[in-house]
C-alpha cells in the first residue's frame, strides 16, 4: 500500500452507462497518486444466505470482505430503486456486515453518493444508508451526496458541475478522514 489511505468503492448498479458508476470513475480518477483504491465486483456477490457463510464464505465475498477490510475508507456510490436501496447495494453491506458487530465496515469511514434522475438525488437512498452505515460503523461521513437531474451520459460522462461536486465532496471526506486515529488522509 502507499502513502495514502486505501480506498474501497462500491457501486450499487449493474447496467453499463450507469450513472453512480461514471460518478466513482470521477472519484478514482481523482483519487489517483493519493490513495489506494479497489473496486470489489459487486455482480460476483451472491445474495447473502446464512446457510452459504456457515460453509463458508464465497470467493467473490472473501474478496470484497478483503477490500474493505484493507480499506480505511469505504465510498458507496448508488442509484435509489423505488425509493430505497437497491439489492445490489443491500446485499454488499449485508455480507459486510458478517459477523453481527465484528463485520468488515467497522472502524471504517463510510461516504454515501447517489446520483440520478430525480430532482431530489437519491435522497430516499442516502437517508436509509445513513441509518444502515451508522450502526455499523460510528464513522459514517454525515455529509451525503446527491447529484440529482441526470438521466444520461454524455461521451460516458457525467455533466461538468456533477464531476466538480464529486471532487469537492471526496476532498471533504478526506477531510473528515483525519479525525480518525489510523486514518492516513
Amino acid at each position: 500500500m502507499g502513502d495514502g489511505p486505501g480506498v474501497a468503492i462500491l457501486v450499487g448498479s449493474l447496467r453499463a452507462g450507469s450513472l453512480n458508476y461514471a460518478a466513482a470513475e470521477v472519484a478514482e480518477r481523482y483519487l489517483s497518486g493519493r490513495a489506494d483504491v479497489s473496486w470489489p465486483d459487486l455482480s460476483l456477490v451472491p445474495f447473502f444466505n446464512q446457510d452459504v457463510e456457515e460453509v463458508g464464505d464465497p470467493p467473490a465475498v472473501v474478496a470484497l470482505k478483503h477490500a474493505v477490510a484493507v480499506s480505511e475508507i469505504i465510498l458507496i456510490f448508488t442509484p435509489e430503486y423505488n425509493f430505497g436501496v437497491p439489492a445490489v447495494t443491500k446485499n454488499a453491506i449485508d455480507w459486510l456486515s458478517r459477523p453481527f458487530g465484528n463485520g468488515c465496515l467497522t472502524d471504517r469511514i463510510v461516504g454515501i453518493v447517489a446520483v440520478g434522475p430525480s430532482s431530489r438525488g437519491g435522497e430516499n437512498v442516502r437517508e436509509e444508508l445513513l441509518r444502515i452505515c451508522g450502526v455499523l460503523s460510528e464513522r459514517v461521513y454525515p455529509e451525503t451526496l446527491g447529484i440529482p437531474k441526470v438521466s444520461q451520459l454524455a461521451n460516458n460522462r457525467l455533466p461538468e458541475a456533477a464531476e466538480n461536486a464529486v471532487r469537492l465532496w471526496v476532498d471533504q471526506v478526506l477531510v473528515y478522514s483525519k479525525q480518525w486515529p489510523g486514518t492516513t488522509p
